[in-house]
């Protein structure tokens, strides 16, 4: 091989790692290389890795809707806590569902008095805090926080510390939530 084949070889593997950078395709350099077939081992990595990558977006796009809003929502009804993902749960995301809920406590005859909106420049980017009641008239607070690089969480304290309540407060918060991501089930 010449050296200006050799040159060209190395610049296309080179470009390859940069572009594909997946380990299917440095063990294909490596075992390219080892072999004689620099370029050859490398492209069928970049390959796997690309194939791997659109398999990948395949299942995403197939995974049902509730099972990946329950994948990236975590719910902790005893503690009164539900946490939305930050990586799929954008502030502009969350304000529309933020929205929703507003609604949601409208037509289900529920109440709400926003009774403090902070935005901080620092860490916190939006804080909410609600006085709330439910259908029967027990009367809860709905906290909202959205933090930069961190989850948002809505938080639920009922003021009479009963905790079923509080159990059935964030369940029915979470599934509004659910349905609005998801839509109707």
């Amino acid at each position: 091989m010449s050296r200006f084949m050799k040159t060209f070889a190395l610049c296309v593997v080179l470009l390859s790692y940069l572009c594909c950078s997946g380990c299917a395709t440095i063990l294909g350099g490596i075992i390219g290389y080892q072999s004689g077939e620099l370029v050859a081992g490398a492209a069928i990595g970049a390959a796997l890795d690309f194939g791997g990558d659109i398999v990948n977006g395949i299942g995403q796009l197939l995974t049902d809707k509730e099972v990946r809003f329950e994948q990236k929502v975590t719910l902790d009804s005893e503690e009164g806590k539900i946490k939305f993902a930050k990586s799929d749960f954008s502030v502009e995301k969350m304000e529309r569902l933020i929205r929703e809920l507003e609604k949601k406590f409208e037509q289900n005859g529920w109440s709400y008095t926003m009774v403090q909106k902070k935005r901080l420049r620092g860490r916190t980017l939006l804080s909410e805090r609600w006085c709330c009641k439910d259908g029967d008239g027990n009367e809860f607070e709905l906290s909202i926080l959205r933090e930069r690089c961190k989850d948002t969480q809505i938080l639920i304290e009922p003021t009479d510390e009963d905790v079923l309540r509080r159990n059935a407060i964030t369940i029915k918060v979470y599934n509004w939530l659910k349905e609005a991501v998801i839509g109707p089930s």
